[in-house]
């Protein structure tokens, strides 16, 4: 728990910014930067509150401080819980439980939940009972201040961009989200204010032993693809020279040398990314970094820039790559092909960059050829490096308010329509005896949990096997799962009732509830 103190002024009060846990409670890794939240923040920070800091997984799991957490929030004017990421569904349970805190040490306190997945969700969905006064969609920092005049000013603030309250019918009304872009340097200020050993990882998405940071200089996507819960997130970036100076700083305090860059586009600025790269390499030429990018973006990069970037410590790239199909991709909103994503990853994995490319499967309209060109492009890019390319295959989840999603919500029989319910069925998303993608024929969506639940993990996988038989038995079953991606379809049922039985490891789960 931190109190932190505006600059350069006198406090105008103080607020609660309680950060719900993500990841399960009993992880042994760090979860990582809260980096959004601490965006949000930062902006509470400048518009001159004091702001009580907590971290669930920091201050109550990790070390119980609830009693005087309690005692603190007792002294705040309001409580914003505020959630990290989109997704997973124990993000929202643990949001729910903080704003239950919150609310019990003052019954008058005011409790407002926001942050990435509120903002996704239609307002209807929000109609539930919980301690919860407001919901706040989209990014906040403007609207938050202004939220906190209103309060205090004895008034609802019942036109606050982005608000969802319930109105005097008792039905749940709201104000749409603002869309202008907005970040700045200033949104950056907890990464010098906050302690950042918690939030360190040993490895994290580098997949080795080394001192990690998460940290983001910028957020949103550019490229308003019809399927992504993403495309309606306005976009902006800082410039390389606020990026570097927030990673030397780190660096420089931490001792910590490696950082995953969590921003969605990163490189759709190519002056940005090579000036960051340039910077690092003459200032800083022991830090290494990952970052996000669209293919239609780093097929622009030539064999120069690539090299530039590689001098400057980039060492992991994940890609949009999404499908091999082009009727997929033309679908989706991509304007890059499948020779693009293959162009790329060997550009990459000749300069001991690896490619982190992500499949998705289940979109709408989706055939069985169409997955046979997606398989046949994860082989070709395996088949040049097979110990160092990394892959991740996902389902395509229907999020409101994007093209694609409201095509494949449509097709449910019974739409969901209150937050209670998203939470309880999420879970069985990936379950093989639950229909749950009622946009595919049912065929088509066993055969995709087939491959996203096996098939492709175990074909791709580089895991250890301890033991000379169990070893040898799971090289025999890997070889067959590649020859599956040749042959474009999943294997039959016993190969993987047999890895079940004999090799009995957990392969890449990358859906989490």
């Amino acid at each position: 728990m931190d109190l932190l103190m505006p600059s350069g002024r006198p406090a105008t009060g103080r607020v609660a910014l309680l950060v719900p846990r993500w990841t399960d409670r009993g992880a042994r890794e760090p979860q990582g930067t809260p980096f959004r939240v601490f965006n949000f923040g930062a902006a509470l920070l400048e518009a001159g509150n004091e702001l009580l800091f907590v971290d669930q997984e920091r201050d109550l799991d990790r070390a119980d401080r609830r009693a005087e957490i309690a005692a603190a929030l007792a002294g705040c004017e309001a409580a914003f819980v505020w959630m990290n990421e989109l997704y997973p569904s124990n993000q929202t349970l643990n949001a729910l439980r903080l704003a239950e805190l919150a609310k019990s040490s003052r019954a008058a306190l005011p409790v407002i939940v926001g942050g990435e997945f509120i903002t996704i969700c239609p307002p209807g969905l929000l109609d539930l009972a919980a301690p919860i006064d407001f919901f706040l969609r989209g990014y906040g920092e403007r609207s938050a201040p202004m939220l906190l005049a209103a309060l205090r000013a004895g008034h609802l603030p019942v036109d606050v961009p982005g608000i969802v309250f319930r109105g005097a019918d008792g039905g749940v009304a709201h104000v749409p989200p603002s869309r202008q872009p907005d970040f700045t340097a200033e949104y950056l200020a907890l990464y010098r204010l906050v302690d950042m050993r918690p939030y360190i990882q040993r490895g994290g998405v580098f997949g080795n032993d080394q001192p990690t940071l998460t940290v983001s200089f910028g957020r949103g996507c550019t490229k308003g693809c019809a399927f992504c819960a993403w495309s309606n997130h306005p976009s902006r970036v800082l410039p390389a020279q606020d990026c570097f100076d927030v990673l030397a700083a780190l660096r420089d305090r931490y001792g910590v040398k490696q950082f995953h860059i969590g921003e969605l586009d990163f490189f759709m600025s190519r002056p940005r990314g090579l000036e960051l790269a340039d910077l690092l390499a003459s200032r800083r030429p022991d830090v290494v970094w990952f970052a996000l990018g669209s293919p239609i973006d780093l097929i622009r990069y030539g064999d120069a820039d690539w090299d530039r970037l590689r001098a400057g410590g980039l060492r992991k790239v994940e890609l949009g790559s999404e499908s091999g199909s082009t009727d997929v991709l033309q679908r989706i909103g991509k304007r890059h092909t499948a020779e693009h994503v293959f162009a790329i990853s060997q550009k990459m994995l000749e300069r001991g960059i690896v490619p982190m490319n992500n499949f998705l499967f289940g979109f709408p309209g989706e055939t069985r050829a169409d997955r046979a060109q997606t398989l046949a492009l994860v082989d070709r890019i395996r088949s040049i490096a097979p110990d160092m390319n990394h892959f991740t295959y996902r389902y395509y989840q229907p999020v409101w308010d994007t093209a694609l999603g409201e095509l494949a919500l449509a097709a449910a029989p019974s739409p969901v329509t209150s937050l209670d319910r998203w939470l309880a069925e999420r879970p069985l998303f990936v379950r093989e005896d639950v229909r749950t993608m009622p946009w595919l024929p049912h065929e088509d969506e066993l055969e995709i949990k087939a491959l996203v639940n096996h098939d492709l993990p175990l074909a791709t996988s580089r895991q250890p096997v301890p033991g000379r038989l169990r070893h040898a038995f799971y090289r025999v079953l890997r070889r067959r799962a590649q020859r599956r991606l040749r042959e474009g379809r999943p294997g039959p049922r016993w190969e993987r009732r047999l890895y079940e039985r004999l090799i009995a490891l957990p392969l890449d789960k990358t859906y989490v509830d």
